[in-house]
């Protein structure tokens, strides 16, 4: 399969909340949260806005601490960082203030709170919008913090695939014409799940290359070999060795 972009509907809200951030004043508030479990592809469209508009993109890792992430955040904009958390501060807002440019912080909900308050102090500082990207506690993470959450100006869930979605991704990254009621089951089966979406695809062309077709219909989605139904009607997907 070809490694695609497409635009689903998560990503075209995505996009606009970016949009609206640009655009707000100097001085004005201008902090977004994006959120939803895991799988949506809230990563995917963060590090493709980051490449193609040229923002600051940030991975949380595990156990940061504030020197290691603002030192992160320089070499993001820089390319160099500094020794101590108050000279990697200034080191980013002098950047922010030369360049102006969105931070996107994707794992956000891995971050302490006091972490994410460092990102609050940039914003103030510089006017450079901050967007928090994780799952989905995240925003209940952010809204319980006064000081924060009267900053947010836009939120963005990102909701479950759909059908159309599914059928236009077949297309771009296979090849495949998708009849609708294909891509309604593998959106049930899927539970919306991006990856799982992209497995059930690739089997999918394997499966139309032997039988010489390039359309799916909804037999072939029930003859994907890796696909089960767990507990409540819920999509559990079996790996190859079974587990």
């Amino acid at each position: 399969m070809k490694n695609v972009f497409i635009e689903t509907s998560n990503v075209r809200r995505f996009r606009e909340a970016m949009v609206a951030l640009e655009d707000i004043e100097a001085g004005q508030p201008g902090l977004a949260v994006v959120w939803g479990v895991a799988g949506r592809g809230k990563t995917v469209c963060a590090r493709e806005y980051a490449v193609r508009t040229g923002a600051a993109y940030l991975r949380v890792m595990q156990d940061w601490t504030p020197r290691a992430m603002l030192g992160e955040l320089c070499r993001v904009l820089i390319g160099r960082e500094g020794h101590t958390v108050e000279r990697c501060r200034r080191m980013a807002t002098e950047a922010l203030d030369a360049d102006p440019r969105p931070i996107l912080v994707d794992e956000a909900d891995r971050l302490r709170a006091d972490h994410i308050e460092h990102f609050r102090d940039i914003h103030d500082l510089t006017g450079a919008p901050v967007v928090f990207v994780g799952e989905q506690h995240l925003f209940a993470q952010i809204e319980s913090r006064r000081r924060l959450w009267s900053r947010v100006t836009r939120t963005v869930e990102f909701g479950p695939i759909g059908s159309e979605d599914i059928m236009l991704f077949a297309m771009k990254a296979a090849g495949l014409r998708m009849e609708p009621e294909a891509a309604a089951r593998i959106a049930k089966i899927s539970s919306g799940d991006f990856r799982r979406v992209w497995q059930a695809v690739w089997e999918l062309e394997r499966m139309c290359r032997a039988n010489r077709t390039q359309t799916v219909e909804r037999a072939m989605v029930d003859r994907i070999p890796r696909w089960l139904e767990g507990p409540k009607g819920t999509a559990k997907y079996v790996g190859r060795g079974g587990k």
